[in-house]
């Protein structure tokens, strides 16, 4: 039997983006592409930073949020500097489990760059509930979360090229933004809800007292 962890679909849903929020962070008005991946190699965090140059090209005020920390944090703000796209990439540190549907809510895209996955990624999971179309890698079962050119796309492993050209594609459509959106919370709230979840293991331990 497999039970998925599951995400809090009551705490994380989609809500209008928070004024402060936006202000603090300087975004207001900007299309927002967010990570919530840690800064660790394994994340693959420079692909996302390699890719903004593409981006801003076709899309100029794009801002990128970085959060979270690691050990690579300063090798990938040395990269933004050396690409010149410091100005629009925000590394915005640690955020709190309580903040993240804020952060969520004021982004357009999320993006994993992750070089390895297992099941689906809480973050990638809480960022589906709140809305938001996934761009993540073509790896392990992102596939059956992310289904490509539906609720969002697949990419190839550190591959910044074909990641650039998803995010433009989704920064420059709106109307299919928020259909993939509304695609991408049905997906978490019928298959990863940590109540229905919950529900299934309860069933499962129930089952094995009635049969001793």
């Amino acid at each position: 039997e497999i039970i998925y962890f599951g995400i809090d679909t009551k705490r994380f849903f989609p809500a209008p983006p928070e004024d402060k929020l936006l202000d603090i962070l300087k975004v207001k008005g900007h299309p927002i592409v967010i990570s919530l991946r840690s800064l660790d190699v394994i994340y693959g965090i420079e692909t996302l930073i390699k890719a903004v140059p593409k981006v801003l090209n076709k899309v100029p005020d794009a801002k990128f949020l970085i959060c979270g920390r690691g050990p690579e944090e300063e090798n990938l703000k040395r990269l933004a500097h050396s690409l010149g796209v410091n100005e629009n990439v925000i590394f915005v540190g640690f955020v709190p489990n309580d903040m993240l549907p804020a952060y969520l809510n004021i982004a357009d895209v999320y993006v994993s760059t992750s070089l390895s996955d297992a099941g689906i990624a809480a973050s990638t999971a809480e960022a589906m509930a709140c809305g938001l179309p996934a761009i993540v890698t073509d790896f392990g079962e992102n596939s059956k979360w992310v289904l490509d050119g539906q609720n969002g796309f697949l990419f190839p492993l550190s591959n910044a090229d074909v990641l650039a050209e998803k995010l433009i594609f989704v920064l420059k459509n709106k109307k299919w933004r928020e259909k993939a959106g509304y695609l991408s919370r049905k997906i978490i709230v019928e298959n990863n809800d940590y109540e229905k979840e919950m529900l299934k293991m309860e069933k499962l331990y129930q089952e094995v007292i009635h049969k001793r």
